[in-house]
């Protein structure tokens, strides 16, 4: 019986998300109201309170479970075990799929985020500039020195995701998959290629304890 009441409040939540990311990517961020969403999840206005602080607060929390983030999070013990290739192209497939399911996200975030900067600064703090440093850093731990002295990691990893995000939305937001259709995977592969041929096959390294000698 304890476990109930914390399903409950687990799936409030997730409606009140779910309504949030349909209402904004119909309506807009600021035309769409707390009574709308709260009409949307078939909740009261002021329990949608209880779990968050603030509109804002719900567009966090929309980037947070349903962006990329979750899968940046494997990120760190993805990279224990796959070498640089095979690490960017697994990241690239999973950046590509995050779009697919939640084509909503993605539209708020092309229509939106534009337009209102408390948003846009939402996001890309969160979502891009994370995404950016997390993979800047494995980049730079895979480079030899002599690399690393002429390639700056955070521009090689902001050119890996603009390259993704321009891809996703040529072909699925501005109607390039009829008129310009283009292999999903090919690209990615193309892409990684140059990037691993700039920073080179960087292999994977564990991070368990070293062997005693």
């Amino acid at each position: 019986m304890p476990a109930r009441p914390q399903t409950n409040r687990r799936d409030r939540r997730e409606d009140i998300l779910n309504a949030s990311l349909h209402l904004f990517a119909r309506n807009g961020f600021h035309g769409t109201s707390m009574r709308d969403i709260a009409r949307a999840a078939d909740i009261t206005e002021g329990l949608i309170y209880h779990y968050f602080a603030s509109k804002r607060d719900l567009f966090r929390a929309i980037i947070e479970e349903h962006s990329f983030l979750p899968v940046l999070r494997t990120l760190p013990e993805l990279a224990e075990h796959l070498d640089l290739r095979a690490l960017l192209i697994v990241l690239a497939r999973g950046f590509f799929d995050t779009l697919k399911r939640n084509p909503e996200l993605a539209r708020i975030l092309l229509q939106e985020v534009q337009v209102f900067p408390e948003e846009k600064e939402a996001f890309f703090a969160d979502a891009v500039g994370r995404s950016i440093t997390e993979l800047a850093g494995i980049l730079e731990t895979r480079m030899t020195p002599s690399v690393r002295a002429r390639v700056d990691p955070q521009v090689m990893a902001r050119i890996f995701f603009n390259a993704l995000l321009a891809f996703f939305v040529e072909q699925e937001i501005l109607g390039g998959k009829h008129m310009l259709p283009a292999d999903e995977t090919g690209y990615v592969e193309h892409l990684v290629d140059m990037l691993v041929r700039r920073v080179g096959p960087g292999a994977a390294r564990p991070t368990g304890p070293r062997p005693v000698t």
